[in-house]
Formats: structure tokens, C-alpha cells, sequence
């Protein structure tokens, strides 16, 4: 039996058409097949972790639990903001805002010149002299170093904040009785103690008198803000002077400001200023398991799920529940 044209079109046809579902079944729905597999997996996994959720927590009510652990929190909380005064920098990092409409590069240069002779004046009218290298520059780039260059405002406020805070440093071992500075090198800021303080640490090169740097270190001890001596050594050269000998001595001295934002503690100071309390019958400092024993912060067994609700909400999930 001889196959008539209409025969073969339709059977052309219908071999591309199976064609055409083969392909979108490989390129396509088998791809969405596997990513609806892992979102099964997921789903199941949530389900599981929810199941948990429920089981521990049966009844239980939020708002008044979360409140209650509050009263544990907050006392912490203010004994931080409180010690927080004491981790600050003062004006060591403060630096003049750049005026407007000034030419940069030559504004820099100025300013450079300006602190770098500050400083020296300083370190020559003190009794008794104290020398200090010429080329000290506390790691900023000196203006010679952008000639050719494009120099931005970011640029200068952070040269300018080293050289605030490297002379500061220069300026107390000054005024601690230092006979000579030889280095100070800035290192690079980091946070410490849980990212609760961000810190600068100063690794400084000096000669001193053993007496006046005991007295110099009893004065860090004594500060109302942070000082900590990571490290020091100390070397006596002339141990058969007659006198009381200076000492060469190297330091890494960090100071540290607080970090409010890590500190900051869920709830905080004014979830209280607007409530007032942190329960009906709960305070701040009391205890959260003598808070919670004075309230009703259980509302019974938690309802269970018909079986009805079940399969409809498997369906559901399985495409196959329109609802």
C-alpha cells in the first residue's frame, strides 16, 4: 500500500512535534524539574525547622517574652553607654573643614607646611629641647608626592588627620620629658573587642630618663580616657653612669574610640523611653524567668492542623490545589 502525500505531511508532523517536546522537555522543563526538586527540599527542611519552632514554643506570647528578656538586657546595655565615655580619641583625629573654591593641591601644601612647623616650633621652645627627625612625616604623603597628580579632598583630610594624631603623640612624649624622639609610624586602624572599639595603634621610637618614664607611663594609667601599652622594650646603654641614665625605649601605644553602632542593642534605651517598662510586671534588671512567672505568656496548646488542611496544603504545594 503506497503512502499517500496527506499521509506523510501528517507523519512529518507529527515527528516534529515530538521533536519539539523532547527539546523543551531537555532544555527546558527538565531544567525546571531540578529546581523544583531543590525548592521541595527546602521547603521540607522549613517545614521541619517550623514543626520545631511550634513544638518548643507552643502558646507561648512573643511580645511579653521578648520584653521580659529586656529586663536582663538593658542594665548591660546602660553600663555600656556609660563606660563608653571613657573610649574616645578627644581631638586627635579632628582636622580643619576644607574651605571652598580653594585651589587643592597648593590648600595641601599650605596646610602641610603649616602643621609640620607647628610642630617643630613646638618640639624647639620646650624646655628642656627635645629633637625630632626633620623627615617625620607619620606616614601622609608629603605635597611633593602628588606633583603631576590630581589631588582629592578625601586625600588631604586623611593626610591631615596622620599628621594631627602623630604630632599629638609627638607632643605628649614632649611634655613627658623625652630627650629625644626618633620615630613615631602610624598604623593602620582596626576594630578589637568584638568591634566594640575602633582602634589606632602608634609604634613611637624614643630616649628617656628611666625615672621620668616611669612617670610617664603612671600618667597613661591615669588618664580619663583609653591608653594601652601593647608592647615596649627597654634598653640601658650606659648602665656605669654616675647619674641616672636614659633608656632607649620602643612602644606600641593604641588608644581607641567606641563603636556605637556594633554595640547597639536590640531594643536599646528607647524602646524603654517610649514604654516606660519592659512588661506589666516585669523592670529593668529584673531577672527574664521572674518576669515570666508573674505572666500569663502561655495561651494554651497550640491549635493543631485538620487533616483536610493537610492534604489541601499539600496539593497546594505540589501544584496541584488552584486554592
Amino acid at each position: 500500500m503506497s503512502l499517500r502525500r496527506e499521509h506523510i505531511i501528517g507523519m512529518v508532523v507529527f515527528a516534529l512535534l515530538l521533536a519539539c517536546a523532547g527539546s523543551g522537555y531537555q532544555f527546558y522543563y527538565k531544567k525546571q524539574l531540578a529546581i523544583y526538586t531543590d525548592d521541595l527540599a527546602k521547603l521540607e527542611a522549613l517545614e521541619k525547622a517550623l514543626k520545631h519552632l511550634d513544638d518548643t514554643f507552643s502558646g507561648y506570647r512573643p511580645k511579653v517574652l521578648i520584653e521580659a528578656v529586656k529586663g536582663d538586657i538593658q542594665p548591660i546595655a546602660n553600663e555600656v553607654m556609660q563606660r563608653a565615655v571613657f573610649f574616645n580619641m578627644a581631638d586627635w583625629m579632628e582636622t580643619e573643614p576644607i574651605p571652598d573654591g580653594k585651589m587643592l593641591r597648593f590648600y595641601y601644601e599650605e596646610q602641610y607646611a603649616k602643621a609640620m612647623n607647628s610642630l617643630r616650633q613646638y618640639a624647639q621652645t620646650h624646655v628642656p629641647n627635645c629633637p625630632i627627625p626633620e623627615n617625620m612625616t607619620f606616614g601622609a604623603q608629603k605635597p611633593e608626592d602628588y606633583a603631576g597628580k590630581g589631588i582629592a579632598k578625601p586625600d588631604i583630610e586623611r593626610n591631615m588627620r596622620m599628621i594631627r594624631f602623630g604630632s599629638n603623640v609627638v607632643k605628649m612624649l614632649i611634655d613627658a620629658k623625652a630627650v629625644i624622639v626618633n620615630q613615631v609610624e602610624l598604623r593602620p586602624g582596626r576594630q578589637g573587642y568584638e568591634k566594640l572599639l575602633n582602634l589606632r595603634t602608634v609604634g613611637v621610637s624614643f630616649v628617656m630618663n628611666l625615672k621620668d618614664l616611669v612617670l610617664f607611663i603612671e600618667s597613661l594609667r591615669m588618664k580619663d580616657r583609653y591608653f594601652n601599652i601593647e608592647a615596649i622594650s627597654i634598653q640601658n646603654r650606659y648602665m656605669r653612669w654616675p647619674t641616672e641614665p636614659p633608656v632607649e625605649v620602643q612602644l606600641l601605644l593604641a588608644q581607641g574610640s567606641f563603636n556605637a553602632t556594633a554595640a547597639a542593642v536590640s531594643g536599646g534605651l528607647g524602646s524603654l523611653a517610649k514604654t516606660g517598662t519592659v512588661g506589666p510586671s516585669a523592670r529593668p534588671g529584673m531577672p527574664a524567668r521572674d518576669a515570666l512567672a508573674g505572666q500569663n505568656i502561655k495561651g494554651g496548646k497550640a491549635k493543631e492542623e485538620s487533616t483536610s488542611d493537610g492534604i489541601k496544603r499539600w496539593l497546594r504545594n505540589h501544584w496541584l490545589w488552584p486554592f
